[in-house]
């Protein structure tokens, strides 16, 4: 896995990204928007959209920012891996995974905003598909950073992780964080990118 993708594999992941970020940073400025988009596991059966709204929208401007600046970073390092659709794939099933993980298994979690547990999908994913590309390949030697990438996702989702259902306050945020929002993002990317891993790369026609 090389971390310098080549330029016709950026554009459109990396204009999905700038799309994405931009409509991020256009939701914080608007004061209705929050909360009328995050989810909220009481509202859930009578506005199902939440399950995904609930991660284009922010506590704060920071985390926004922070956010939006990830996406952008994973879209370019994973690029040659996720394309336009897988990107965007990995993310809507990422987010809707984490919000039905939250709903069963974390009901006293009542409500949630952030990208962070999508984006955790989009880096497992980029990182299980490049791995496992290269273990295909048979190319050991290419799959050792996607691999050390993995192997430090995991270790790191799983410090943080909090007893039960416990949401940890993050001074750098002024607000709570939702660590079991990552997990379930780590859980969905990796199996999103092993199955990538395993149909191969998309026809260049069909690429984003």
């Amino acid at each position: 896995m090389s971390l310098r993708s080549p330029l016709h594999c950026l554009a459109g992941p990396l204009m999905a990204a700038l799309a994405g970020g931009a409509v991020i940073l256009l939701l914080q400025s608007m004061p209705d928007g929050p909360p009328a988009l995050e989810y909220r596991r009481a509202a859930l059966s009578t506005e199902p959209w939440r399950l995904l709204t609930g991660h284009l929208v922010h506590v704060n401007w920071t985390h926004a920012l922070v956010n939006a600046g990830a996406w952008l970073v994973l879209a370019w390092l994973f690029a040659p891996q996720l394309d336009t659709r897988r990107q965007l794939s990995s993310l809507a099933l990422g987010a809707a995974f984490v919000s039905l993980a939250l709903a069963g298994w974390h009901p006293s979690i009542e409500w949630y905003r952030g990208a962070s547990g999508a984006l955790h999908a989009l880096f497992f994913a980029g990182a299980s598909a490049a791995a496992g590309a290269s273990l295909r390949a048979r190319s050991a030697r290419s799959a050792l950073a996607p691999l050390a990438l993995l192997a430090a996702g995991w270790i790191k989702v799983a410090l943080e992780q909090p007893g039960g259902s416990a949401t940890p306050y993050a001074e750098w945020l002024a607000a709570t964080t939702v660590p079991q929002a990552h997990l379930a993002g780590a859980l969905a990317g990796t199996l999103l990118g092993l199955f990538f891993a395993a149909r191969g790369p998309r026809p260049s026609g069909l690429s984003g």
